[in-house]
Formats: structure tokens, C-alpha cells, sequence
């Protein structure tokens, strides 16, 4: 009587099959840090300001306009939030604290490398769009850390243009 729950395949047939997932799962490990990064940040920026509608409502009502301006980007991806002239400035500081909180204890890593871009990319859109420093670090400190950021290869070309220009704006007021 044959074995129906391998549909007749034999142990060399499922071995081969266990193989091929084995190293199918192998190569997702050994994908350069960079390269990891890269994805993790596109993923983050494609997604959207993460605004969970009953967060919204808990908020007390001394927030009520900061609800108001963020409420329409829910769904709108970071990355265009970041790189749109109109955004609110009240809604770069959000994701600027946003950025701030994301790596979680952790000080290595691309979530935290992650979190740095975000960071640093609001403060770039406030003052590129809004003409403000959102921010306590000295405009050396913020030139040199945008300086940092626009030389990694995992930031999308984008976002390291954009960093670029806040740079340039850093080093006309020091």
C-alpha cells in the first residue's frame, strides 16, 4: 500500500525537494548588510506613517490639530510624506520623533541605521520646506550627519539628494 501523503514520491524525490528550501532559505541570510538595509529602509519608506485610528482617539484633545493634519496622511507612504513640500511642519516633527524612537535599545543594525535616516530626513524636510531646525544639534553636528547619511549605498537616491540640499543649508549657517 503506498503512502498518500507523500504522493508517491520517494525519499530521494523529498530530499531533493528539502534541499532546494534549504537553500532557498540560505541565500536570504547571506545578502550583504548593506543590501539588507536598503530593503529594510525602501520597505519603511514605501509604508505608511504608521496612524492607528484608535491611538487617534485616545489622544487628548490639546492634540486635536496634530490629529487633524495627520489624520489625511494616513496610508500615505513615509517616504512621500518625507519628500513633499506641503507637509505640515507639525507632521515632520512627528516623524522626526517617530525616527527617534524606532530602534528600540538597539545601536547596531539596519533598523537602527533605519531609524537615523528617518530621522535625519525629517529635519532636512523642515528645513528645506519650513525654513526650521526641529532639532537641538548645532548646525556643524547636523551638516556632518547629513554628510554621513548621503554617502550610504542603501539610501535611496532620492532621499540622498534631499539630504544633500539640507547639507548645503546647514553649511550657509554655521
Amino acid at each position: 500500500m503506498r503512502n498518500e501523503s507523500t504522493f508517491g514520491w520517494g525519499p530521494e524525490q523529498i530530499g531533493r525537494l528539502l534541499a532546494v528550501g534549504a537553500d532557498a532559505g540560505a541565500s536570504e541570510d547571506e545578502r550583504p548588510p548593506d543590501r539588507v538595509t536598503e530593503e529594510l529602509l525602501r520597505d519603511r519608506l514605501a509604508g505608511p506613517l504608521p496612524l492607528d485610528k484608535t491611538v487617534v482617539d485616545s489622544l487628548p484633545v490639546i492634540l486635536g490639530r496634530l490629529c487633524r493634519e495627520l489624520l489625511p496622511l494616513a496610508g500615505k507612504p513615509l517616504g512621500e510624506v518625507l519628500l513633499d513640500p506641503d507637509t505640515e511642519l507639525s507632521v515632520l516633527e512627528t516623524v522626526k520623533d517617530y525616527g527617534k524612537g524606532l530602534p528600540l535599545g538597539r545601536k547596531k543594525g539596519p533598523e537602527h541605521a533605519i531609524a537615523i535616516a528617518i530621522y535625519y530626513a525629517a529635519i532636512a524636510s523642515a528645513l528645506l520646506y519650513h525654513d526650521r531646525k526641529i532639532t537641538e544639534h548645532s548646525w556643524e553636528n547636523l551638516e556632518q550627519s547629513f554628510a554621513m547619511l548621503i554617502d550610504k549605498r542603501w539610501l535611496p537616491p532620492e532621499l540622498s539628494r534631499h539630504l544633500a540640499k539640507a547639507k548645503v543649508v546647514c553649511e550657509r549657517r554655521k
